[in-house]
């Protein structure tokens, strides 16, 4: 019998591509906290391009897709010790991050957790800081693709209160808390790349 570590194929297939926007927003030294880590994934290969950046993991459970044995076995010291985070619960943070970051979460999330989520980011942002998203978004109610479209129908079977995110929501909830919209970068398998920074 095999201990073999968790393994995401999306994570996989996408990491690089996050990487690099990843690298063109933030500072050296900069401390980023990643909601919905999951597999971890993520965390080890950015943490691991990315020497001089500060990774905090975070889950609603840490426990359940196998974060903790990923990050044990990486072992990296520019990983911080996960904690659970539930966004509609969010732990006294502020304002500690130059970066609050996550990848396909929010339409895997009830839809009523976006505002608490965006309210909890704005508010565990340093100066500057900046929130950034990857993933499918609509724009004026409309998909961009056919895929996606047929993508949200499986996440709104799948997730209770789940869906793809209109990106006027999310901008008007950055703004009301204080964020101002930077960037919309479109990358491969029609996800996107947004930021929205704290003045």
């Amino acid at each position: 019998m095999t201990n073999a570590l968790p393994f995401s194929r999306s994570a996989d297939a996408n990491k690089e591509v996050i990487c690099a926007q990843l690298r063109a927003n933030l500072q050296p030294g900069a401390r980023v906290l990643e909601i919905g880590s999951g597999t971890g994934q993520h965390a080890v290969h950015f943490a691991g391009q990315m020497a001089d950046i500060i990774w905090q993991p975070s889950d609603r459970n840490i426990d359940d897709m196998g974060l903790l044995a990923t990050l044990k076995t990486a072992a990296l010291p520019n990983i911080e010790a996960p904690f659970a985070l539930d966004v509609l619960h969010w732990p006294s943070l502020r304002p500690k991050f130059d970066a609050v970051y996550s990848a396909n979460c929010i339409h895997a999330m009830p839809v009523e957790n976006l505002k608490p989520y965006v309210e909890g980011a704005a508010a565990s942002l340093k100066a500057g800081g900046a929130m950034m998203f990857y993933g499918p978004f609509k724009y004026a109610g409309q998909f961009t693709t056919e895929s996606n479209e047929s993508f949200n129908q499986w996440l709104v079977e799948t997730f209770p209160g789940g869906g793809i995110r209109d990106f006027e929501t999310v901008d008007t909830f950055a703004q009301e808390n204080g964020l101002a919209f930077v960037s919309d970068t479109a990358m491969p398998s029609n996800n996107q790349f947004l930021v929205w920074r704290k003045p």
